[in-house]
């Protein structure tokens, strides 16, 4: 649950104005206190701030929101870090993990995304996020989702608190999109680990995935596939199928993930779990985690264009 001293904000903006005019003052207050500020945002709304802020860009850090958040699940690190580097400190952020060409799966982990936030900074430091979202462009039911993740949403020039905020949501509940009929299952204990491994493999280059893609992946696999075995009830299932422009890698144990941030806190040099699902986040364009009472299912995906 969010605390005080993490103030989360939204911004649904109509146009290029109302971001400028949503976001340039909060970045001119942080310049006036001398607080650090980090900008990750869409490459056209960088040069739009960049441009307005002139000279004082060079006091802001920048960082592409494209690659950055090309898999959500690594952004919470990213502001982690930033946080970190300044020692409780206050500092302000603006993050916009959704632009236009997200697709359906991606749009839905930018959403879990968004709640885990006021999860990962509480108890706060005392820091500021400004999440902008493209009211012009995105559609009226996700803008209508802000409102869970954030306890203040500006629109229009006005603030509101959200009515709506979801203090403690499952960000693993829910069902993952369906599969396509026919796909093959592959059950594995201990001894399969190394065919989960050569199945990975094979699919990814029969894909047309280059090498070190193939590399990534197929480590991905071996971690999870090694996680089900170990904490899934000793055996699990693997599931490889192709969609428009991705590779799909699938399993299901057992198991359950309580751990509301498992994959997005770095692991320590001494920590014994934890591990697989964060090298996953590193190999993957993403991945998408339910899990409850009835078992867990991991999916990963990776891009065929790289």
């Amino acid at each position: 649950m969010s605390k005080p001293g993490f103030r989360h904000e939204a911004l649904i903006y109509g146009d290029s104005d109302d971001f400028l005019a949503g976001t340039i003052p909060f970045l001119r207050a942080a310049l006036e206190a001398g607080e650090p500020a980090l900008v990750a945002v869409s490459r056209r709304n960088t040069q739009l701030l960049k441009g307005e802020l002139g000279d004082d860009a060079g006091e802001i850090g920048f960082a592409p929101m494209a690659e950055l958040g090309r898999n959500p699940a690594r952004i919470i690190p990213f502001w982690r870090d930033f946080v970190d580097a300044h020692n409780g400190s206050p500092v302000r952020g603006i993050g916009e993990p959704i632009w236009p060409g997200r697709n359906a799966a991606e749009i839905d982990e930018c959403q879990r995304h968004e709640s885990l936030l006021n999860v990962a900074f509480s108890p706060p430091p005392s820091w500021s996020l400004l999440c902008p979202y493209d009211g012009g462009v995105l559609g009226d039911e996700l803008l209508a989702c802000v409102s869970h993740s954030h306890r203040t949403v500006v629109r229009a020039g006005t603030s509101e608190q959200s009515t709506e905020y979801l203090s403690e949501p499952d960000c693993f509940a829910g069902e993952l999109s369906p599969r396509p009929d026919g796909v093959e299952a592959y059950a594995f204990g201990r001894d399969g680990l190394s065919t989960v491994r050569r199945r990975v493999e094979h699919a990814a280059e029969e894909a047309g995935i280059a090498a070190p893609e193939i590399a990534d992946l197929a480590a991905a696999a071996s971690e999870i596939a090694a996680n089900s075995v170990c904490h899934g009830g000793g055996v699990g299932t693997l599931r490889i199928w192709q969609e428009s422009d991705r590779l799909l890698v699938e399993f299901e144990d057992e198991g359950m993930v309580e751990e509301p941030l498992a994959g997005r806190l770095r692991p320590t040099l001494t920590q014994e779990r934890g591990r697989g699902l964060w090298l996953a986040n590193q190999f993957c364009d993403l991945v998408q985690i339910r899990s409850g009472a009835s078992g867990t299912a991991v999916r990963l995906q990776t891009a065929l264009n790289g």
